[in-house]
């Protein structure tokens, strides 16, 4: 198992976001975290990375306790985060976002380099001289993506992948994910788009009010019309 998290609350403030979350992911799996705008599937992402530590409960990575670790520690750790607003470095170009986070990854001797990112994502082999301002929503994904990659993490969380991009972007961004795990990266993502994720990952976690509401597999999910109305449908 490379990711466990036990029981874990963590507060904005005053306000009781997560509530006892639990959840595991093996080493090679696709799991997906599932529910509507505001469930706590984003703050379940950034409390595994250190971001909005629990205020009580554990995370386990590779059986190694990282709870309460900095987000930089936890990344040396082994984990890799693509945020959904992105976050690339604007005035730096595509190829030295890149290079910047494998350069203080701490992790320089992995299968990622620059060559099989650019690969991977050859969107962004043309666009490399280009400053991160000017790239579009869907490129600054793939960059953000081809970035976490550079880190040559173990574990790489997605927050809101396929959030705001066209469908043939989406098309691509299935076969980009089945790549990846391909190249033995496990990933733990949160994503609302069902359909996408049936594509993907082998189970999901369903969130509500912060908790845990269900867990299974994308197929069990999606031919499951009561679950799909109570907590995923619009």
């Amino acid at each position: 198992m490379i990711l466990r998290a036990e029981s874990i609350n963590t507060y904005y403030g005053a306000s009781h976001v997560l509530r006892d979350v639990s959840l595991a992911v093996d080493r090679g799996e696709v799991v997906c975290l599932l529910g509507r705008n505001g469930v706590g599937k984003t703050t379940t992402l950034r409390s595994i990375m250190g971001l909005t530590p629990p205020r009580s409960g554990r995370i386990f990575l590779m059986e190694r306790d990282i709870s309460g670790l900095p987000p930089h520690q936890v990344a040396r750790s082994g984990v890799g985060y693509v945020p959904d607003d992105r976050r690339v470095f604007p005035d730096l170009t595509v190829e030295e976002n890149l290079e910047l986070a494998h350069r203080f990854s701490g992790r320089q001797d992995g299968a990622w380099t620059l060559g099989k990112v650019l690969d991977l994502l050859p969107a962004l082999r043309s666009l490399s001289p280009r400053r991160g301002r000017h790239l579009s929503g869907g490129e600054q994904k793939m960059l953000s993506i081809g970035r976490a990659l550079m880190t040559n993490p173990s574990l790489l969380l997605l927050d809101e992948p396929s959030e705001g991009l066209s469908p043939l972007v989406v098309k691509g961004l299935v076969e980009i994910i089945r790549t990846i795990r391909e190249e033995k990266v496990t990933i733990l993502m949160a994503d609302q788009n069902l359909k996408f994720s049936r594509l993907v990952a082998d189970r999901a976690y369903i969130l509500e009010k912060g908790a845990v509401q269900h867990a299974g597999t994308l197929d069990e999910i999606y031919a499951d019309e009561e679950i799909v109305r109570r907590y995923l449908a619009i």
